[in-house]
C-alpha cells in the first residue's frame, strides 16, 4: 500500500504488454471501421439519389438497409473492439495493480450488486433509488482492515405533464462518486453522520439554524474543534458516543482526507463500519485509448487513483485498533 511507483513498476510492467497490444488492435480496427463507414455512406448517398427516378419506395428501402449495414459495421469494427480493450485493461492492468497494493483483492470491473447493500446500510442517502449504476467494485484488505469501494451513481425520477398531456420523465442524481465501506473495529450503539457543512459555509453563523434536524431523532453534535466545525456538521442518535468517537486525531484526519479528495465528502458510522461517500464526476479506472501504457506518467496516474482509494485506511488510522468490538 505504501509502495512507491518505482517499486510497483516491475510488478505490473509485464501485464502492460498484452494491454498495449489490445489497445493497438482496437485503434487499427476502429480506423478500418471509420474508413468503411465513410466510404459506405458516400456510396449509399449516390445509390439513393440514383434510384429516386425509379421509385421513392425503392430509394427509401435502400437507404434503410444501407444505414442498418453501417450500424453493423460500427458495432463490429468500432464499438466491440473498444469494449474488448476496456475489459482487458481493467482485468489485466487495474486488477493486477490492485493485487499489488492490497491483500485478498476481489475486483469486479463492471460492478457488484452487493455494494448497493453497503450504500443502503450507510443511511447517508435515505431517498429511495429508482435507478443505479455500479462500476469498479473492489473488495480487499489493507493491513488489518477490511475495505470495500466502488463507483456508484444513484438516481430518482420525477414525471411532469405538459399542457397537451404529454408525460416526461426526469432523472435526478442522489449520489455520484466513490463509495467506501471500511471496518471500524467497533460496535456502535448509535448512528453518527458527519456531513459537509453547506449551510454554515453559505450563511455563516446563521447557517447553524438550518443544521438542527426537525423531523428526526438525531441530535446536532456541537464540537470544540472550530476548524472541523467549519467543514462538517455532525448529527448523531447518541451524543456521548459521537463525542467519544470523534477524537481530535480522527477529526484532523477526516479534514485531511476531504482535502486529499478535493471534493464533498460525507461519513457515517453505523453498527461496526465507517462509510465514506466522495462526490465526484470523475470516472475512476477508465482507459484512455489514445495513450500508450508505456508512458510512465500515464501509469502513475492510475497508481495514484488506487492509492487514494486504498489510502483511506492509513489516512484515518483504521489499522491502529484503539477500540475493540
Amino acid at each position: 500500500m505504501t509502495s512507491s511507483f518505482d517499486e510497483l513498476l516491475p510488478k505490473i510492467v509485464d501485464h502492460t504488454h498484452s494491454v498495449e497490444s489490445e489497445r493497438l488492435r482496437c485503434i487499427a480496427s476502429r480506423s478500418r471501421g471509420f474508413k468503411m463507414i465513410a466510404a459506405g455512406f458516400a456510396i449509399l448517398v449516390f445509390a439513393v439519389l440514383g434510384t429516386l427516378s425509379l421509385h421513392v419506395f425503392v430509394s427509401a428501402a435502400l437507404g434503410v438497409l444501407g444505414l442498418i449495414g453501417l450500424f453493423i459495421v460500427h458495432y463490429v469494427f468500432v464499438t466491440t473492439p473498444y469494449q474488448v480493450f476496456r475489459g482487458h485493461f481493467k482485468s489485466h492492468f487495474i486488477g493486477r495493480l490492485l493485487q499489488s497494493l492490497a491483500d485478498d483483492v476481489k475486483y469486479h470491473p463492471f460492478g457488484d450488486e452487493s455494494m448497493f447493500a453497503e450504500y443502503e446500510s450507510s443511511e447517508l442517502f435515505p431517498r429511495s433509488v429508482d435507478r443505479k449504476t455500479i462500476e469498479d467494485t473492489v473488495y480487499g484488505r489493507v493491513g488489518k482492515t477490511d475495505l470495500k469501494f466502488s463507483e456508484l451513481h444513484t438516481e430518482y425520477k420525477t414525471t411532469s405533464t405538459d399542457s397537451k398531456g404529454r408525460r416526461t420523465t426526469h432523472w435526478h442524481t442522489i449520489f455520484k462518486g466513490l463509495f467506501i465501506s471500511a471496518d471500524f473495529h467497533k460496535d456502535f450503539r448509535g448512528t453518527t453522520f458527519v456531513r459537509s457543512d453547506v449551510a454554515e459555509k453559505t450563511f455563516g453563523a446563521l447557517g447553524r439554524m438550518f443544521q438542527k434536524p426537525i423531523f428526526s431523532s438525531l441530535q446536532l453534535v456541537e464540537l470544540e474543534d472550530a476548524e472541523f466545525e467549519q467543514q462538517f456538521v455532525v448529527h448523531s442518535s447518541d451524543q456521548v458516543e459521537a463525542r467519544y468517537l470523534l477524537t481530535p486525531s480522527l477529526m484532523e484526519k477526516m479534514s485531511t482526507l476531504k482535502t486529499r479528495f478535493s471534493s464533498q465528502v460525507e461519513f457515517s458510522f453505523v453498527r461496526s463500519r465507517m462509510f465514506i461517500a466522495v462526490s465526484s464526476t470523475q470516472d475512476f479506472f477508465e482507459p484512455d485509448l489514445h495513450k500508450t501504457l508505456y508512458d510512465n506518467q500515464y501509469l502513475r496516474n492510475y497508481v495514484e487513483q488506487i492509492q487514494l482509494c486504498l489510502g483511506v485506511v492509513d489516512d484515518l488510522g483504521l489499522n491502529t485498533r484503539i477500540w475493540t468490538k
